[in-house]
């Protein structure tokens, strides 16, 4: 009964894999939910500075980003709901 009890349990999955499957398991989520991730260049410093003056982030959100990027997704949201609007 004990040699049964250990054949069934799973073995340990290294780190490295589970980092693996919960990328593809958030990418999935974002592909049901109809949404992606695009790899842009812009000026850094241009950017951050729009987003401060335009008052999206203060200086201090501007060093972390996740909300850089978050204000940037947002913005975008922003605009492309602007743009079907008008399209009407």
């Amino acid at each position: 009964m004990r040699y049964q009890c250990c054949m069934l349990r799973k073995p340990d999955v290294p780190p490295d894999v589970l980092a693996r499957r919960e990328r593809s398991r958030r990418a999935r989520q974002r592909q049901r939910d109809g949404n992606a991730v695009f790899q842009l260049e812009a000026n850094r410093d241009g950017i951050l500075l729009a987003l401060i003056e335009s008052g999206k982030l203060t200086e201090h959100d501007a060093l972390d980003r996740r909300r850089v990027n978050a204000a940037l997704s947002k913005m975008l949201g922003e605009w492309a709901a602007r743009w079907r609007n008008g399209l009407r």
